[in-house]
């Protein structure tokens, strides 16, 4: 067979006009097309870093009733056109812990240009007696605002030198009481935690003790009230008295 036979009958080639022609390859990718790509990414991912192409445009504020808007702005200190990828939420949140008034807090980036605060306040349960007004206390102890005046309705905390102790011991008790009981409570007097004393109205008095049984006493205590008397001692809940 002569070499254009040979060449006709090659897997992969045909003849045109009697003459061998090979088939074509498929083309490969453009070798820049990757290195392309990557660097647009990288320009992009840097642009929104670095620049304010996607900055704050705004901070928003959920879930305040007492606490100033502008108070909680100053402690969250996200700075309007910082751009969005550097804001660290965690931080902000962190820095939001640190204002009293605040028990909690979440962060999150509402894109392209907010961010959302959702903050959750402490809540007043009673009060310390100090010069010019009352420190309010919420239910996990902490002495979060001053203000003016006693709110009316919470009980006044009457501290003896073991300041901390004595909160305690006083909030184990009331959060132990019914809700409609503790409404009664003008006063808790922990002088000593281990002996504390409830002061409620129409001026009657509660010896409570120490804080062991508290669900017990609290329990014992209503239908206790229903007896004439001004001093009720549920300091054994076993052997209550009324006197």
């Amino acid at each position: 067979m002569s070499p254009a036979g040979r060449a006709a009958n090659r897997p992969g080639a045909r003849s045109t006009r009697g003459r061998p022609v090979r088939a074509a390859r498929p083309r490969q990718p453009r070798r820049w097309i990757l290195p392309l790509g990557l660097a647009v990414i990288t320009v992009v991912v840097l642009a929104l870093y670095f620049t304010p192409l996607l900055g704050v445009r705004s901070v928003r504020v959920d879930g305040l009733t007492a606490t100033p808007q502008q108070a909680v702005l100053e402690a969250a200190a996200v700075e309007l056109g910082q751009p969005m990828m550097r804001v660290d939420t965690d931080d902000v949140r962190g820095r939001l812990g640190e204002l009293p008034e605040i028990a909690s807090a979440q962060v999150r980036l509402e894109w392209p240009s907010t961010v959302a605060l959702q903050v959750t306040e402490r809540h007043a349960v009673a009060y310390l007696a100090e010069p010019g007004g009352a420190r309010l206390v919420d239910e996990a102890g902490v002495a979060f605002r001053s203000a003016p005046k006693p709110p009316p309705g919470l009980p006044e905390l009457r501290l003896g030198a073991d300041r901390p102790a004595g909160v305690r011991a006083a909030l184990d008790a009331l959060t132990a009481l019914p809700p409609e009981l503790r409404g009664q409570v003008q006063a808790v007097s922990a002088q000593q935690p281990q002996d504390l004393s409830l002061v409620l109205t129409a001026n009657r008095q509660v010896h409570w003790g120490d804080d062991e049984q508290a669900a017990r006493k609290a329990a014992i205590l209503p239908p206790l009230l229903g007896q004439p008397g001004r001093v009720y001692d549920v300091t054994s809940p076993a052997l209550p008295t009324v006197a």
